[in-house]
């Protein structure tokens, strides 16, 4: 599983189409930049992680590449995990033709408590 902050760049075969800031965590995966809300889930399937993302738009300029949409849900599969980061590759699940992958880059830990548990975890 991911677990951290992160920069995330949502990224097609042509060009960078959004980005922000993401924590993963055992409760899911929460973000945001100044337009749009980033949540959804991970787990993992047939020894794949996999993320299922929302992308809700909140004002301001919509992503271009998604059209009129104000919501859209990506279907990822995570390709590689570093120290650095991890990249995700997969569909916006209402344009299934439209590839998308996400580069994420490890900004910091999550705030462990005395017994090592990470915060919210229980």
């Amino acid at each position: 599983m991911l677990e951290g902050i992160f920069h995330v760049r949502f990224q097609s075969s042509l060009a960078t189409v959004g980005e922000g800031y993401t924590v993963f965590d055992a409760c899911g995966i929460h973000g945001a930049n100044e337009t749009h809300l980033f949540r959804g889930t991970q787990c993992s399937q047939n020894g794949a992680l996999v993320l299922d993302m929302e992308i809700t738009h909140l004002c301001g300029e919509k992503y271009p590449s998604f059209g009129p949409l104000d919501r859209v849900h990506l279907d990822l599969t995570i390709s590689e995990i570093t120290q650095e980061g991890f990249r995700a590759l997969g569909c916006v699940r209402e344009q299934p033709a439209y590839k998308l992958h996400i580069l994420g880059r490890r900004l910091g830990e999550l705030v462990k408590r005395e017994d090592g548990e990470t915060c919210g975890n229980g």
